[in-house]
């Protein structure tokens, strides 16, 4: 007994230290940068300040309904804006889910038998730059990883156990994977290819068969599916309602298309040497000749549905015109999705040094993360290891033909930090 509660002490003490500095050190940048909490780059804030104010969920200081951002952070702001200032909403949101990221990184880490090297891994998620960084900033991070997190967390706890709970469990599953996609479409590709990995022999020749267990009058996949569509639905049916169309996703996909495949895109920084990046008046002028182009094609009139479409379809034509710049846009994507220190406005407003201290922090977590890969692919029980893999590889996909910038890694960074601890040595 006293030894199991001295284990229990330490353990409290761990995950103690790793939420404490996970709390300082977003506090130390929000107080820094308190400016950033207010800066809607991504018109997050301008849609929750609608729908506070009771205009829906509107494009920013209008009445006219959008579905260009995905819904879960800007009605989560809102709900906040009703009793709090922006600032607080912005950085009390992005705090809290920095600091249940870390905890639940740590549980997953019980899930996988760390023992106490599961601290390490929540330590890792507590100090990542990209994370920390972004906890000042009203956009969608923080609470993104938390539900990537979330989501593998429901998956690790589906077996085993009595019917019930197994039950109760895949609903969770279900609820946890809306949320994910509602704050961030691109993991709608989880969808199709857990079923992928799942039926690939090599993955499963090791495996033994689970015992069938019947859950209350549908089969478990069907719970799962019910009580995502219990989260989605509502956006889906009331984009059907006001844009005649059964949006599932955002009228932003077509735009992010186009703006990772143009001429422009590719003439200055695909075809430059690597590191340059799109400059702010280079990439205004591209967008107000985008208008001009938008406007005679389709006319002023064109609905956010229409207007997708066409960005879509002109991304598309370039691509199919030019499939060498493509490839080479595709590996500039990928390279950049995995950059150890992130380009462009982060680093023109961070010192030299820091950007030194970031770029040494990456290249030591993403190489203990390769090696610990390939230790997993080694072992029997590497089918465990399946939610890890279809997270990482939608974002990867997802990004090979979408912008793509490092902070987009973000949400992944538990299972990069779960990962990486695979390549320390240990008794298991």
């Amino acid at each position: 007994m006293d030894a199991s509660r001295k284990q229990s002490r330490v353990d409290a003490i761990g995950m103690m230290a790793c939420l404490v500095i996970a709390l300082g050190l977003r506090l130390a940048v929000i107080a820094i940068r308190p400016h950033e909490l207010v800066l809607d780059r991504d018109a997050y804030l301008g849609i929750a300040i609608g729908v506070a104010e009771g205009r829906g969920y509107s494009s920013p200081g209008s009445l006219v309904a959008t579905a260009f951002r995905p819904p879960l952070y800007p009605l989560f702001l809102g709900a906040g804006l009703a009793c709090f200032t922006p600032s607080v909403v912005v950085g009390g949101i992005n705090i809290i889910a920095g600091l249940l990221t870390v905890w639940l990184t740590a549980r997953l880490g019980t899930c996988l038998n760390f023992g106490p090297m599961r601290f390490l891994a929540a330590l890792i998620v507590a100090i990542d730059p990209l994370l920390v960084w972004y906890s000042c900033q009203p956009m969608t991070e923080s609470i993104c990883a938390l539900l990537a997190t979330f989501w593998l967390w429901t998956v690790m706890s589906l077996p085993p156990g009595n019917r019930h709970e197994d039950y109760t469990k895949r609903i969770l599953n279900g609820l946890s994977f809306g949320l994910l996609v509602l704050c961030r479409p691109t993991f709608w590709l989880i969808a199709v290819l857990y079923p992928l990995f799942w039926f690939t022999p090599l993955k499963r020749q090791d495996v033994e068969k689970p015992q069938s267990r019947s859950i209350p009058f549908l089969p478990g996949w069907a719970w799962t599916l019910i009580s995502t569509f219990c989260v989605v639905g509502p956006w889906l049916i009331r984009n059907w309602i006001v844009f005649g169309v059964p949006i599932l996703t955002t009228t932003h996909g077509g735009y992010t298309l186009l703006l990772g495949n143009n001429p422009v895109f590719y003439q200055e920084v695909v075809e430059q040497p690597w590191g340059t990046v799109w400059q702010h008046d280079s990439l205004l002028n591209w967008q107000m000749e985008l208008e001009s182009k938008i406007q005679n094609d389709i006319g002023l009139q064109a609905s956010e549905v229409q207007r997708d479409r066409w960005y879509s379809n002109q991304a598309k034509q370039f691509i199919i015109a030019t499939p060498r710049l493509f490839a080479a846009a595709v590996l500039h994507r990928v390279r950049s999705l995995w950059n150890i220190v992130p380009q462009g406005e982060v680093t023109a407003q961070t010192g030299g040094w820091a950007m030194t201290a970031v770029g040494w922090f990456y290249s030591l977590i993403l190489t203990a993360a390769c090696v610990g890969l390939v230790t997993v692919a080694c072992r029997s029980d590497r089918n465990l290891w399946l939610p890890f893999f279809v997270l990482i590889a939608s974002v990867q996909l997802a990004h090979l033909f979408y912008w793509t910038n490092t902070r987009m890694r973000a949400p992944l960074t538990p299972a990069i930090a779960l990962l990486a601890i695979m390549a320390i040595p240990r008794k298991l």
